[in-house]
């Protein structure tokens, strides 16, 4: 909302240390990972760790879940403070999520997905975008999009497939734009020339890239990075995730691994060897042996 090339919310890996990296490559706002509204009403300490800190706050925005209009609506007051303006989860299609009514399922209920929109821009004074999917088990996004906008969304952003698709399939980027709030689009974008495609064909403001980031933060700036570069990445990574959750960072790590190896040799043996490693220094060390190998 505050750039065309975005960092989409992903639970589980975009946390401070993956959103700074891809800042340093050239995303221009990401989002939290998501957050219970309910646990925030709660005061939940945990939901610490997920809030942007002091110098990236103006370019990260909360996303919260949950399906209580009104609790949703207390969650994203209590936080509207702490990011660059909230976002409404109403595409995560995970089945504990579903089972909630929150996530994708709102989008079985668009009555409820309105009121969800309708009484936390009541509560806030801050912007409200809203990250929706296609539909629940087909596309009906002209529906959803008509009723986010009735519901006074400031930005919607749509990953091109249903909820009931998961991942599987091609990410539909033919979606019509009516153009009346700021529209960006998500799903399949693994490089800088998809990036340029799904504005082109779907006519969007801008994009939000997802597992295509994930081991791969030059896709921000559409750099084909040397073995050096990409060696060097990799430890400042580290080094970021270790000031972040200390010796929790190999564990962490290990989720990025694959993309960041991916068609080099040997990768398949090197993956097998670092997903056991549970020292930090340890795995750098892996890391610079295993790049020793490559040429520059």
């Amino acid at each position: 909302m505050i750039g065309k090339v975005g960092l989409a919310p992903m639970a589980g890996v975009t946390n401070w240390s993956f959103r700074t990296l891809s800042f340093e490559f050239g995303a221009e706002f990401a989002y939290t990972e998501m957050i219970s509204a309910e646990s925030i009403i709660r005061k939940l300490s945990v939901n610490e760790k997920y809030f942007p800190r002091k110098e990236e706050k103006e370019k990260v925005a909360i996303q919260i879940f949950g399906s209580d209009p009104f609790v949703m609506a207390q969650s994203a007051y209590l936080v509207e403070k702490r990011g660059a303006w909230i976002d409404i989860n109403a595409g995560c299609p995970v089945k504990k999520v579903i089972k909630k009514g929150a996530g994708s399922a709102l989008l079985k209920d668009l009555k409820k997905l309105k009121k969800v929109i309708e009484e936390v821009k009541k509560n806030v004074k801050t912007k409200v975008s809203v990250k929706v999917r296609l539909g629940f088990e087909k596309d009906e996004f002209e529906k959803i999009y008509d009723t986010v906008v009735e519901a006074g969304a400031d930005m919607i952003a749509v990953h091109g497939r249903t909820a009931k698709q998961m991942y599987t399939g091609k990410a539909k980027w033919n979606i019509k734009n009516k153009g009346y709030i700021p529209f960006y689009i998500n799903g399949d974008i693994f490089s800088f020339d998809d990036i340029k495609a799904a504005m082109e064909i779907s006519g969007a403001n801008g994009v939000l890239i997802a597992r295509g980031a994930i081991g791969n933060p030059w896709i921000f700036s559409g750099k084909k990075p040397k073995i050096c570069e990409k060696k060097d990445t990799i430890l400042h990574h580290i080094d970021l995730l270790y000031f972040e959750v200390r010796n929790k960072a190999p564990c962490e790590f290990r989720k990025f691994v694959s993309g960041y190896t991916k068609n080099l040799p040997m990768a398949r043996q090197f993956r097998a060897k670092v997903m056991k490693i549970e020292d930090v220094e340890e795995l750098k060390l892996a890391f610079k042996e295993f790049f020793l190998s490559f040429s520059t």
